[in-house]
């Protein structure tokens, strides 16, 4: 007993002792840290003046090498370990106007000043920005829990303690199973999914639940419409023409890879240099559309060399933006304000691309013109049918050679390099201005993210090599957070498009930095398996409920104490209500398809093209092969803050407007969803009202709806059939899909169309 006592004591003198010093480092003593306390200050205060866009004094508080050199005023601005000479002390300190800096802004507080001069008494030190260090293995914290699923608890249960909070119950069957599949398909359960998952009391269960998930055809699709809004994929040229392109058969080639789940190192270097590889396949140059989603302009008058360069620009910044979460648009006209990149790394990045051979031509030449490997598979397979099916005039026969037919190339824009003798050179625009050429540079990677080995040749092929090398520092944070946000509706960096100083701080830097190299090495650039890990998780497996206590404590769940809930997607929620009213075609591959849309929308624009809308079960194809005109999207997916893909884009906002339940009580597509609905409900259960509402709701949701949800939609129902019963013309009207026209049909497509449109129903919880 004794014995016990004195542990106790010792460990509770331990814990003070180490909270004190913690507080005293923080507050008055131990040694100033640069990233969190010092480099904060200077970006706030100071590199608006003295950074990368202005450099008054010559002095860019951006490099050390300069902050240590003598400004204008022949003064060192700071003298390591001497702050009384150090002119960067005085200033802040000065009580003249003319002199205290900032300059005709507040001065610093007291504990900032008192930061600063114990940083320059102990050296000045200049440490390197979290995100350009590559990351660092990690030991997983070990917990007194049985709470962990896998080692990635670990790291979100320690963070949790730290901050006084405890996880979430399990979510219960019928909410996970739909959240994972939504989440790794973008589709809704079917009502058999549900009753299987809830039938099987396998321990095994959820885990072969996320196995068939990962190897659905479905899993490529949902996770290829995340890529196309990085790819910036239309179907059509942008500007103010916005003419048809031909380039299916590069979103057709992303579906395909992810669910082959190619290496994303792989995934990397063939849409980035698919045509530089020897001798590169037909999929291969396919790949490289990915840099031919930029747009084209040929409005008259307009300098075909200009847009050229305006499209070699875009593919810099969506590389630096898809790779490597860092802002580099505005190093085109001057050195980054904020982050270590000088204007000269800018044009070194260009010149890697700025040897391609398209030049804004109308035609977007260079092109392919071959069938894709998954045309030439799919022909073969028919072909062989064919030759086995001696009944020339059978359905199935005929069927086949009508769809034979309409296995043709497409014309798809791909990169191309010029000859060697006719390669360009590459300058740096004084200002961003194109016409104005300042010295001649070469391919080069930012020196801040590491140099280009030697080794790598000096082209495409040699950055996208970079890029998932292991010196590089960013590319698998970059990836892994993007994937995090997707699950868990928030990246572990807030900031998808920036990693650099001005983005968010990570909330779990250590889960961050294991996660990234797990993704790296023992998974192999696999993106299933870092999937896999991550929904396999008692993180993500929370229940998404929240007590008021906790919703205090951590109002966006920065620190996972819940579940994810968050509204679907643009293109979960039109597919989700086509599945649910068995309508969804499972079509795959392809021409995009013009679905429903108001009537004018496209002449509003231009009035030359002509939205032909699609019959049969082509009306019904998942939302990812919808056509994308960019100067005007689909409108019910840009109502659900989907983006124009005129640019690259990182993450979606999310919004919350009444447009969005005017778009899915109204549009054609979800009223005949609500239609099939309906049929499907009134198939299941015949002339049962209460029972039709609460197979239909259960279809949606995997559950039965609460007592008063369901007393809700049941008087809904009633004032409805009343309604129908007395207008037989409303009726006729309103059951457009070939069901009988009934009333009770009528109601129940009313009632369904109400429930496509609850909160729950729209939400992935």
């Amino acid at each position: 007993m004794a014995r016990t006592k004195v542990t106790i004591l010792t460990t509770g003198l331990l814990i003070t002792v180490v909270c004190t010093l913690s507080a005293w480092q923080w507050w008055g003593g131990g040694e100033v840290d640069f990233n969190s306390q010092i480099r904060p200050i200077l970006n706030a205060n100071c590199t608006g003046c003295h950074g990368g866009v202005k450099t008054q004094g010559n002095i860019s508080l951006l490099y050390r090498e300069s902050a240590l050199a003598k400004g204008k005023s022949g003064k060192p601005c700071i003298v390591p370990g001497y702050p009384e000479q150090s002119e960067l002390i005085a200033r802040i300190k000065s009580h003249d106007p003319d002199d205290r800096m900032p300059l005709k802004a507040p001065a610093l507080s007291e504990e900032q000043i008192d930061l600063l001069e114990r940083w320059v008494k102990e050296g000045a030190e200049w440490e390197t920005h979290w995100a350009y260090v590559p990351p660092q293995p990690q030991k997983v914290p070990f917990v007194l829990s049985l709470w962990p699923e896998n080692d990635l608890d670990h790291f979100i249960f320690k963070k949790l303690k730290e901050q006084d909070l405890s996880p979430s119950r399990e979510a219960d069957k019928a909410s996970l199973l739909r959240r994972v599949t939504l989440d790794l398909t973008g589709l809704a359960p079917t009502p058999a999914e549900y009753q299987a998952f809830q039938n099987d009391h396998s321990g095994q269960a959820y885990e072969k639940v996320v196995d068939r998930l990962l190897a659905a055809p479905a899993y490529g699709e949902r996770w290829a419409a995340m890529w196309l809004d990085l790819a910036r994929y239309g179907d059509s040229q942008g500007y103010q023409k916005d003419r048809h392109r031909d380039i299916w058969q590069y979103r057709d080639w992303v579906i395909e890879a992810f669910n082959q789940d190619m290496p994303f190192d792989r995934f990397t270097i063939e849409q980035l240099a698919g045509d530089l590889l020897p001798q590169p396949s037909v999929d291969q140059r396919i790949a490289t559309a990915f840099h031919r989603n930029t747009n084209t302009n040929d409005e008259g008058g307009t300098d075909d060399e200009e847009f050229r360069v305006v499209a070699v620009i875009d593919r810099v910044n969506t590389t630096m933006e898809v790779w490597q979460g860092t802002t580099m648009a505005c190093v085109q006209c001057h050195s980054h304000p904020y982050d270590p990149f000088p204007h000269k790394d800018y044009y070194q990045l260009m010149a890697f691309f700025n040897t391609s051979a398209d030049t804004d031509h109308t035609s977007d030449r260079p092109t392919l013109r071959e069938l894709s490997g998954i045309q030439q598979r799919r022909k073969e397979e028919l072909l062989a049918f064919l030759s086995t099916h001696s009944d020339t005039t059978s359905r199935e026969y005929l069927m086949a050679q009508e769809k034979l037919s309409q296995i043709r190339p497409s014309r798809t824009p791909v990169m191309e390099e010029l000859p060697a003798d006719s390669t360009r050179r590459t300058y740096v625009f004084t200002r961003g201005n194109w016409m104005v050429h300042g010295k001649e540079v070469f391919p080069q990677t930012p020196k801040t993210l590491s140099q280009l080995p030697k080794d790598f040749p000096k082209n495409r092929l040699g950055l996208a090599q970079w890029l998932v090398s292991t010196q590089n520092p960013l590319t698998a944070r970059v990836m892994v957070n993007r994937y995090w946000e997707q699950l868990f509706g928030r990246g572990l960096v807030e900031t998808l498009e920036d990693l650099g100083t001005q983005g968010a701080k990570p909330t779990h830097p250590e889960l961050l930095d294991w996660l990234a190299l797990r993704f790296q090495n023992e998974h192999g650039w696999s993106v299933k398996q870092l999937l896999r890990e991550m929904v396999l998780s008692a993180t993500y497996r929370q229940a998404s409920e929240v007590s008021t206590p906790v919703l205090e404590k951590d109002p966006y769940n920065l620190y996972l104490a819940r579940g994810p809930r968050v509204r679907l997607t643009a293109e979960q929620v039109r597919d989700q209500a086509l599945t649910a009213s068995s309508l969804l075609s499972a079509k795959m591959y392809g021409p995009s398809v013009m679905p429903p849309q108001p009537d004018g929308v496209w002449q509003v624009i231009r009035n030359v093209m002509r939205w032909r809308t699609a019959e049969n079960e082509d009306r019904y194809r998942r939302a990812l092969y919808t056509y994308w005109r960019k100067s005007s999207p689909y409108p019910s997916f840009t109502t659900f803050d989907a983006p124009s893909r005129e640019l690259c884009v990182s993450r979606r906002v999310r919004t919350n407007t009444p447009l969005q339940a005017l778009v899915t009580l109204n549009d054609p597509v979800y009223l005949e969803a609500a239609e099939g609905l309906a049929w499907q409900m009134k198939q299941e259960k015949g002339f049962h009202p209460r029972e039709n509402i609460k197979a239909g709701y259960e279809r949606l949701m995997g559950y039965a709806p609460s007592t008063e949800r369901l007393a809700l939609l049941e008087s809904y129902y009633q004032r409805s059939i009343r309604h129908y019963r007395q207008s037989p013309a409303d009726v006729r009207e309103f059951l457009a899909l070939g069901y009988p026209k009934t009333p009770h049909l009528a109601a129940l497509k009313a009632t369904a169309n109400v429930m496509l449109n609850l909160d729950e129903v729209v939400t992935k919880q």
